[in-house]
């Protein structure tokens, strides 16, 4: 027992509890809500189909050409598939695993250049900030091409400092593995943030030393032959996705997805919460010209004004953001815990957060101020009034250990663990409200494998993985057009002035056609096809509703 304790006490062990936490919260309940409907449902359905046809190069969205990505998420996917089964879990198995790593990761690079508790600092603030928590959590690329990208940057800088071959070799294995996740961006970005570390520091040297043909050589190994092979088996595939997911993605308002230039501004801010006055407090320490700091602060700042910049903007995008952030905010708490400086500006914070979530639910709930879905969001009710019942209970604590910074520091680091386990009910609360598996598994009871399922006008990414097989869509492109344009005579696909061929399809005598109808069109859908088919269900009412033709 005595062991147990001294080991427990020990602050240098400190780090296993931190990072024996984490797991516990990232993996706690991981599988239990279904895929969320269009991201993971896209992002589980085409390992399915890679595993099922033996195909590793081309990837397929139900079952047509899709190059908007490279492969390596894919890849990982479907190994998880193989192991865990394709389920939630499995799905989401690599994105939490990763994150974790990338927490590891910028602990390591605190602790090199700082210390022990400012690596754990670190690691806390960056492993429950609830953005980079929640994307840990969704099958979806941006997980992958973070912690690759981390990785080749935090490689880089070990190697700038300490010249240790090894490094280079990482940076740039790394560096092939960002490609292979997301594209260009996975060079484009630590490209940039060298060389504007390179401009500002004058240390020209930093070419030389880059110019490594061995590790260089290795990059194009790990990077090109998946790039090759699929070129050669799909010709268009180098116009799509070097030129129309790369450049004009990024230059136009094709994919519809326009914001304004500061969106990821409030966005990179509050995705840091529980650590948003910790972050704040520290922004007066990128301005040093300390050589790690300065190279964690253009890390940052390329990261963010790259995305500000582009005409295409998703939440997830600005995940890279997090880890050079964490690291300035754990050095600058450190500094304060051995320095005079006070936790007041902290808790003056924290208390405002707590009477805003207080005054925010009085005026939503109460309705006294209209907002669109406010159905939806009544569904978070009770989470929500947790979290400000467990905000106001930390805030108090925080006035009560304002002398005693050390022990407020471990009481923060309870609130932001505690915030996280209060978040995931709130994956299963968005995971039935944006996946189809509930009308999927009221289906499976009447649906047999050789019958035919038709979307109507619609289409939900996750419907093909759940159903095992290829779907019938009606006069709905949108991400699956490239590959629809390719596959026009297939049967699986209707135009609008087709659509009425459905009805002449000709089916075997065991097989029948289900029509899935979002309830929104189901007029137009009765106005076609009322006489001809015959109406089963609802998923749910404002959902899909299930018809079979007669």
């Amino acid at each position: 027992m005595q062991k147990i304790k001294d080991f427990i006490t020990d602050g240098r062990n400190t780090k296993y509890f931190i990072f024996a936490a984490l797991v516990i919260v990232y993996f706690w309940r991981l599988g239990m809500h279904p895929l969320m409907t269009p991201d993971e449902g896209r992002y589980a359905d085409i390992p399915r189909i890679m595993i099922e046809q033996g195909d590793y190069i081309t990837p397929k969205l139900n079952y047509v050409l899709y190059f908007e990505k490279p492969v390596l998420h894919y890849w990982l996917t479907a190994a998880s598939f193989q192991v865990f089964g394709q389920t939630g879990f499995g799905a989401r198995f690599f994105p939490v695993v990763l994150g974790l790593l990338g927490v590891f990761i910028t602990w390591l690079f605190a602790r090199r250049f700082y210390d022990e508790d400012t690596a754990n600092i670190s690691a806390v603030a960056l492993g429950t900030s609830i953005l980079y928590f929640a994307i840990s959590r969704i099958n979806i690329t941006d997980m992958t091409l973070s912690f690759f990208m981390t990785l080749s940057l935090f490689s880089f800088y070990f190697y700038f400092r300490d010249n240790k071959k090894i490094w280079i070799y990482i940076f740039y294995a790394a560096l092939a593995l960002s490609v292979l996740a997301k594209g260009l961006i996975g060079i484009v970005l630590p490209a940039g943030i060298i060389f504007w570390f390179m401009v500002l520091t004058r240390r020209w040297d930093i070419i030389k030393k880059l110019l490594n043909l061995p590790a260089i050589l290795l990059f194009f190994v790990i990077c090109v032959p998946w790039f090759y092979v699929v070129s050669m088996r799909n010709p268009d595939f180098f116009y799509f996705f070097f030129v129309q997911e790369h450049f004009l993605r990024y230059a136009t308002k094709m994919h519809g997805r326009y914001e304004a230039w500061w969106f990821f501004i409030p966005v990179a801010i509050c995705g840091f919460f529980p650590w948003i006055a910790q972050f704040l407090a520290a922004l007066k320490d990128m301005l040093t010209r300390r050589e790690e700091i300065l190279y964690l602060t253009i890390w940052a700042v390329v990261v963010l004004v790259f995305f500000s910049i582009s005409s295409s903007k998703l939440i997830p995008y600005i995940i890279p953001f997090f880890p050079p952030l964490a690291i300035v905010t754990g050095r600058n708490i450190k500094e304060r815990l051995s320095s005079g400086k006070g936790f007041i500006f902290f808790n003056t914070f924290n208390t405002f957060i707590a009477v805003a979530l207080v005054v925010a639910a009085f005026l939503i709930f109460g309705k006294v101020i209209p907002i669109k879905k406010l159905d939806d969001v009544m569904l978070y009710k009770p989470l929500i009034i947790r979290l400000i019942v467990l905000t106001f209970a930390f805030a108090a604590m925080g006035w009560m250990l304002i002398k005693n910074k050390r022990r407020w520091l471990i009481s923060h680091g309870v609130y932001a663990f505690l915030l996280l386990a209060l978040a995931s009910p709130g994956f299963m609360i968005i995971g039935s409200e944006r996946s189809t598996k509930p009308t999927i598994d009221k289906m499976m009871k009447y649906v047999n494998p050789q019958d035919i399922i038709v979307v109507y006008r619609t289409y939900d990414q996750d419907i093909a993985h759940y159903f095992n097989r290829r779907i019938v869509i009606t006069r709905w492109e949108n991400e699956l057009w490239f590959g629809n344009s390719r596959d026009l005579d297939s049967g699986f696909f209707y135009k609008e002035e087709d659509e009425p061929k459905l009805l002449d399809r000709e089916l075997a005598p065991d097989q029948k056609m289900y029509f899935m109808v979002w309830h929104n069109r189901r007029p137009v859908f009765e106005e076609i096809f009322g006489q001809h088919t015959r109406y089963i269900e609802a998923g749910k009412e404002k959902g899909y509703h299930i018809y079979v033709r007669k």
